[in-house]
């Protein structure tokens, strides 16, 4: 499916503009469509949506929805929104939301719920990251300088401001932690900046 702009007014949140655009019941079936929840960051939302009538069982899917802003213009929010069961290649969706969707046998949908429990095991699994650590990413970070490095100790966690063993200063994005690293008591002894 391709992408939806609308006028998105200032002041509505991602979660009420979803609720308003995914909200529906159909008259003549009683078939209705009800956004639960929904956990979104600047690029991506992910909603719980209900479904079912009033004398059936009711189902909860998820719907991935990639996001994009147009602030001068008045179709200023755009989404591309894709279910579950499209097996969507974003894997970021919370464990809350997980957790309200019903069973499912479709095989694209549960490859991508089991991918997604992967990330929040991993996630969970990592050490708890605090200013001071050293840490060494399995394989190495490359900045727009060209240099490589995979050993870093952590200056500022908010800033993800890092300084490698010769006292270089870099900035790492956030997505970065997401990959393989373990911690350090200290920089290796043979590459340790000289003083």
């Amino acid at each position: 499916m391709g992408w939806s702009f609308a006028h998105k007014e200032k002041g509505v949140s991602v979660k009420q503009f979803f609720e308003e655009e995914f909200g529906c019941t159909n008259k003549e079936t009683g078939v209705y469509y009800k956004v639960l929840d929904c956990a979104a960051t600047f690029t991506e939302a992910y909603l719980a949506v209900e479904t079912g009538d009033a004398s059936g069982p009711k189902e909860v899917f998820a719907v991935v929805c990639l996001l994009s802003y147009r602030p001068k213009d008045y179709f200023n929010f755009g989404y591309k929104d894709m279910s579950e069961d499209m097996g969507p290649y974003y894997y970021n969706c919370p464990e809350r939301i997980l957790k309200l969707l019903t069973p499912t046998e479709n095989k694209l949908a549960l490859e991508w719920r089991e991918k997604c429990w992967e990330r929040i095991r991993a996630k969970k699994a990592r050490p708890k990251l605090r200013e001071g650590m050293i840490i060494q990413f399995v394989e190495p970070l490359q900045f727009s300088n060209g240099v490589k490095e995979n050993i870093f100790k952590l200056e500022d966690l908010r800033r993800l401001i890092v300084t490698d063993r010769w006292g270089f200063r870099y900035r790492i994005r956030r997505k970065s932690l997401e990959k393989p690293f373990k911690v350090l008591d200290d920089f290796p002894a043979a590459e340790r900046k000289l003083a």
